[in-house]
């Protein structure tokens, strides 16, 4: 999950970095996009507001940035119908997929349990294989909170949607770089493309509580039960309640940082702050 980078009184644990392949991609000629996850608002202070992030990225060398928001929004369609799909009938209960490593913890720790995770895709590739269809020839550089989103970038099945992983420190380093100034930038109006529940996503419960709301809109009558746990101890102890069949029947959320990706080790502001941030 990456907390030992944060939580590392020494700073003696790092992950690799990809900003030398970013900037190389962006002096060429081939056009890259950032992909931004929900977890944005606020990270790089108050000046940058949510309507200057395309000018932004632009000013970095982006052909232009996409909220993974939009993403998330698939995400939630797809959990949804997979949950109305599968619970009870094939699976005992279902468990939500964005984050990789609470799946790759429960997969591991949990294996029959694992096995309720849901298939569908995360938001960042859900968002990559977009930007790839819509803009052929492309790169894609995810932009988010989450060092664990690097391992699942170099998955055998994701490297061609995902071509590079920045954190929000790691572009914030970018920023102070080229000089940029956020208080010069013009604002745009069309960067908001996704719903609230899609930007809710960041933040602990978001992703539970946007399929609930989407069955509940769109299978009237049915009743979504949901538990969540943030921090990998206390989606441990979820596991462990779920494989007593404590939770036979509900949708589970699993997220690893505390407090959700807001929390990431690739986070800047403090995570109180975050949600408030993504909240509004």
């Amino acid at each position: 999950c990456g907390q030992c980078l944060a939580s590392c009184p020494f700073g003696a644990i790092a992950d690799k970095a990809q900003i030398f392949q970013t900037i190389q991609a962006i002096r060429s000629d081939v056009p890259v996009y950032a992909a931004i996850a929900p977890a944005f608002i606020g990270q790089f202070g108050p000046e940058m507001t949510p309507k200057k992030i395309r000018s932004a990225f632009r000013a970095l060398g982006f052909e232009d940035a996409v909220e993974v928001a939009i993403g998330a929004d698939l995400c939630t369609i797809s959990e949804a119908e997979d949950f109305m799909r599968e619970v009870p009938d094939e699976k005992p209960f279902m468990a939500t997929s964005c984050c990789p490593a609470w799946s790759v913890m429960a997969k591991r720790d949990f294996p029959e349990q694992g096995k309720c995770i849901s298939m569908a895709l995360t938001p960042m590739v859900l968002t990559g294989r977009l930007l790839k269809k819509n803009y052929p020839g492309c790169k894609v550089a995810f932009i988010g909170p989450c060092s664990a989103k690097k391992l699942e970038a170099m998955r055998r099945s994701i490297r061609s949607d995902i071509d590079f992983v920045l954190t929000f420190e790691e572009v914030m380093g970018m920023f102070d770089a080229k000089d940029v100034n956020f208080a010069e930038l013009e604002e745009d109006h069309s960067m908001h493309g996704a719903s609230a529940d899609g930007r809710g996503f960041a933040v602990g419960g978001g992703v539970a509580h946007a399929v609930a709301e989407y069955i509940k809109e769109n299978y009237p009558g049915v009743e979504v039960q949901t538990e969540r746990a943030d921090g990998l101890e206390n989606c441990k102890k979820m596991l462990m309640l779920a494989k007593a069949g404590k939770y036979n029947g509900y949708l589970l959320e699993g997220m690893a940082c505390p407090g959700g990706c807001v929390a990431g080790a690739g986070t800047i502001q403090p995570i109180a702050k975050s949600v408030g941030a993504v909240s509004n």
